[in-house]
């Protein structure tokens, strides 16, 4: 999905993604469509709106953790002992 201009959210979503990017350190434009993602979904099937801004503001925080995670967890991430560190 491509990123939804942020003049076309209400005001309270606007706020939520400017505090994501503070937060966070990720840029705008990145956290914008993941928010937007996220809240999209959540109002697919919400018959209470009150809350959707934040369930989508923790959504986008647990992708965010979770992407940062499986980075380091990446096996390029560690180097490989050398044979002189083994023993």
């Amino acid at each position: 999905m491509s990123p939804t201009p942020q003049s076309a959210l209400a005001p309270e979503h606007v706020y939520a993604i400017e505090s994501l990017v503070e937060e966070t350190q990720w840029p705008l434009e990145k956290i914008a469509q993941l928010y937007v993602d996220e809240l999209t979904r959540l109002q697919a099937g919400a018959r209470i709106q009150d809350y959707l801004v934040v369930l989508a503001s923790k959504r986008v925080r647990d992708a965010l953790r979770e992407r940062k995670a499986a980075r380091f967890l990446e096996p390029s991430a560690f180097s490989p002992a050398s044979p002189a560190d083994v023993g």
